[in-house]
């Protein structure tokens, strides 16, 4: 399959990863966190740095506190918001892995495509207790800055001199396969050469009250995706990044290919807020271009990273959307979903699902899906702690926004040669 790809596809027009970072709830780094997926470890835990006692859900998988001197001694770093702080500890570590510090390309050519969905609101509700608490004049001028959505992205191109396209987009959860569109279409064009692309989110004490009030979060504090007695997700965060180029470009400077995101569809449920078509339209949309994009079969899919997140609604939906495009060979498809794990990121789930993906197409392992007692009725094929493991050379992963937009995104081994 990729040697036929290889021989009917330009170099140029062939878009690889080669670098990733991250910072999630298990920390600062890409490694702790495949680890943890890997063998089923959550991060879901009771909240103790807010008070929500009175919430019926008090549980989310936090980012847990870090030294930011070992990663900032100037004191900058540190003071600036989380978002910044997290998208910059997650390029840093994409880059170092990209080994970009041996790019030839000029720095007009290098972009920053970020994603968010309420990554901005820690910011805004910091103002706004400092409104409340004191008077205007004592909120710092520059704090007002922080609360624009491109905020991140131009921190990070300031960082690092890049002065290609400077994006930051929100729409919704599935901001970043919208973010990676973008960038890819960049990159086929011939308008950049390098993109830093990533997501990053975060919830706090209001965002917990707000989903609470929704009736989004479980009541049961448990994270089950495709579980019978599944009642809401659980809240989480982070930021992650992966650095993006054409397969031609990293072969010629040499550099380690993670893989290739050789298809992308995107789609629109055009049903309602915060419910998902019954037949899971969108995403079944969403895949099939993807699968069509890459010029690949539903039979040559290895492993599905599932946008499941244990709401009645986009569970349901993605089953069917699953069972709809893979028809009788869905049940030999190994599914799971992070969420279980990572709890619900927001627009930063798009890049934990990916890189996920990425994750068990170099390593070939799939990744756990969390353990549930009773399984909706379906023939999606489970990928629990007694799975067998397999090489995975094509994995598809998925994406959803409350708002109805889906996305599917299908990544390709690749041989480094």
């Amino acid at each position: 399959m990729t040697s036929t790809r290889e021989a009917v596809t330009s170099d140029k027009t062939r878009i690889v990863v080669t670098g990733m970072g991250m910072v999630s709830p298990y920390g600062a780094g890409v490694v702790p966190f495949l680890e943890a997926i890997r063998s089923g470890e959550g991060a879901v835990k009771e909240i103790a740095d807010f008070e929500c006692t009175n919430l019926r859900c008090t549980s989310g998988a936090r980012v847990p506190a870090m030294a930011m001197e070992k990663f900032d001694n100037t004191g900058t770093f540190r003071r600036a918001p989380r978002a910044t702080q997290y998208s910059i500890i997650a390029t840093d570590e994409a880059l170092r892995q990209a080994e970009h510090e041996s790019w030839a390309y000029a720095s007009e050519r290098i972009g920053v495509f970020l994603g968010t969905y309420r990554g901005m609101t820690e910011v805004s509700e910091q103002i706004w207790s400092k409104l409340i608490d004191s008077e205007p004049r004592f909120v710092p001028a520059l704090l007002f800055q922080e609360t624009v959505t491109n905020a991140v992205a131009s921190a990070i191109s300031i960082r690092w001199g890049f002065r290609g396209t400077n994006y930051a987009i929100s729409s919704g959860n599935s901001s970043g396969f919208q973010v990676l569109h973008l960038a890819v279409e960049a990159l086929r064009e011939g308008r950049l050469d390098a993109i830093v692309a990533g997501t990053f989110d975060l919830f706090t004490q209001a965002n917990q009250h707000d989903m609470d009030d929704l009736g989004m979060l479980s009541a049961t504090n448990v994270s089950t995706p495709f579980g019978v007695k599944r009642d809401g997700f659980i809240m989480g965060e982070g930021a992650a990044v992966v650095v993006l180029e054409t397969l031609a470009n990293a072969r010629a400077r040499g550099a380690t290919v993670l893989a290739e995101i050789a298809g992308l569809g995107l789609a629109h449920d055009a049903y309602g807020f915060a419910r998902n078509h019954p037949e899971g339209r969108g995403l079944a949309t969403a895949m099939r271009k993807a699968l069509a994009r890459a010029d690949v079969a539903a039979a040559e899919i290895d492993y599905i990273g599932a946008a499941a997140n244990s709401t009645v609604s986009l569970d349901r939906a993605e089953m069917v959307a699953i069972e709809a495009v893979f028809g009788q060979t869905a049940p030999g498809v190994p599914v799971s979903s992070i969420k279980g794990l990572t709890g619900e990121a927001m627009a930063a789930s798009d890049l934990f699902n990916l890189i996920a993906c990425i994750g068990a197409i170099r390593d070939s392992f799939i990744p756990l899906h969390s353990a549930s007692d009773e399984l909706d009725a379906c023939s999606l094929n489970l990928a629990g702690q007694d799975h067998e493991q397999r090489e995975i050379r094509t994995a598809l992963a998925n994406s959803y926004s409350y708002f109805g937009g889906n996305a599917g995104a299908a990544l390709l081994r690749v041989c480094n040669n």
